[in-house]
This record gives C-alpha cells, structure tokens and sequence, in this order.
C-alpha cells in the first residue's frame, strides 16, 4: 500500500510556503503571534476584529499542523487556550516582518 502524500510529485516547496503565508489573515496572525511570547485567543480575536472565530481557529491549527505555532490549553471553565510561535514561527516572523518594513517603505515612494 503506498503512503499518501500531501503534495503531488515535483511540488515547489516554495509554493506551499508561499501559499501558506499569502491564504488571508495567516500573514496578520504570525505577525500577532510575533509581538508577545503568548497570546490568548480571545486576545488575537481582539486585535483581529474582522476575522471570524471559525476562520482564526482553522489558521492557528493550520500554522500550528505546519509547526509553526504551539498551542497550550488550560482546562478551567471556560477552557483557556493560548499560542505562539514556535522557533519556526519565529524564523516565518522574521519574513512577515521584511515584508511589512518593505510595504511600508514602498508605499512612502509611491
């Protein structure tokens, strides 16, 4: 029986990553991560105000399947959960951050 593979033969690893970081809200939500050494859900549902819930939840477990981002939860009631990143997630940090420098640079030239 043959392992299934997640990416098909000849896949750019470039491209996953580049996927990855440009699938909305992913970009804001490493960026967040990379402010604080952790960070409350309900804290980066805060500071994400148009971001629903669903959609903040499906990218923490995106980033955190790509080992990106660590999660921690605490069993009290509600259940308390936090993040942050991984040394990985610091490194993909560092990118949105040159990236954000860079687009502001850009758009005091045009």
């Amino acid at each position: 029986m043959s392992e299934h593979k997640r990416e098909p033969e000849g896949y750019c690893s470039v491209d996953k990553y580049l996927t990855l970081i440009s699938t909305k809200w992913t970009a804001h939500i490493v960026w967040l991560l990379g402010q604080q050494a952790e960070i409350r859900f309900g804290q980066v549902r805060k500071n994400l105000v148009f971001v629903s819930s669903k959609v903040l939840s499906e990218r923490l477990k995106m980033l955190k399947e790509e080992g990106f981002v660590w999660r921690r939860q605490e069993d009290t009631i509600p259940v308390t959960v936090y993040y942050g990143l991984t040394d990985k997630g610091k490194e993909l940090a560092q990118v949105v951050d040159l990236i954000v420098a860079k687009a502001e640079r850009w758009n005091e030239q045009a």
